[in-house]
């Protein structure tokens, strides 16, 4: 797992958006990306809104 407190990168942020896209389940994300579950889901929320106000504004 990753050590408590380490940041999480804009490219991992797309790694498990598009894992999660794969796998269907921030548990299997978070397994193999060693982060937590919690973690998974928040990045990969804000990733997905993200993603979605870009295509809004274009």
């Amino acid at each position: 797992m990753a050590a408590k407190g380490t940041r999480v990168t804009n490219k991992e942020k797309r790694k498990m958006w598009e894992l999660y896209q794969q796998l269907g389940s921030y548990t299997k994300v978070a397994k193999r990306l060693r982060r937590s579950r919690d973690t998974v889901a928040k990045y990969v929320l804000e990733y997905e809104t993200a993603v979605k106000v870009a295509q809004i504004l274009r």
